[in-house]
């Protein structure tokens, strides 16, 4: 297998570890994961993670109206030319996945992030969401492999453009959801405490919640 696809793996598995490791900690625990990521890496890895999102949104409905749709136009020249472009896109297929791996992990992460201005409850949404085009991405893997192991089918198609679907709506949502939250919300610093913990973003002792 390419490192590519090892490595697009393995941001897979580790988005999966993290918001997993996560909800343990609420249900057994009940407070929020520690903050591994803090101070001033917080707001620049959740504006690289609102541009992954945005990205990966736009490619995959040009996937979802464009490229997939060529699938159906190539198999009426035959299988042999279907299967060249299968290939081809199958090589090419690194600058889609790899961005879309990256903006999992950085979600998923945000999960052990400090506050910031993004709310928790935002964070947990869209970690969520991610989660769901995670879980969808099987089946449009599975989808291109019986297409390209045995030519292009009705079925198989259908099943790669529902699945492609399903994850490219939940990224959209979390693009825009995570889009509203930043316009939606003041900086941090601008809040009172009552404000901040209202929001909350902030862990706040009780006696300074009260005031």
């Amino acid at each position: 297998m390419p490192l590519c696809f090892v490595t697009f793996l393995a941001t897979l598995a580790a988005s999966l570890l993290l918001y997993l490791w996560a909800v343990a900690i609420v249900a057994v625990k009940r407070h929020r994961p520690p903050g591994w990521v803090g101070g001033v890496a917080v707001s620049p890895l959740q504006a690289a993670g609102i541009a992954l999102l945005w990205s990966v949104a736009g490619v995959g409905w040009v996937l979802f109206f464009n490229v997939y749709r060529i699938h159906v136009d190539m198999s009426a020249f035959g299988d042999a030319s279907f299967q060249a472009f299968n290939r081809g896109y199958t090589r090419r297929l690194p600058i889609v996945v790899l961005p879309y791996g990256a903006m999992c992990l950085v979600w998923t992460l945000m999960l052990w992030s400090e506050p910031a201005r993004i709310s928790h409850r935002a964070l947990w949404g869209i970690a969520t969401l991610m989660v769901i085009s995670i879980a969808s991405t099987p089946w449009a893997a599975f989808a291109q492999d019986e297409m390209q192991d045995h030519g292009y089918s009705e079925e198989a198609y259908r099943q790669l453009q529902a699945s492609h679907l399903v994850r490219t709506l939940a990224v959209t949502i979390a693009a825009v959801w995570a889009l509203a939250e930043i316009w939606r919300l003041p900086k941090l610093d601008m809040l009172t405490p009552n404000d901040a913990s209202r929001a909350g973003r902030l862990d706040l002792p009780a006696d300074t919640e009260g005031r």
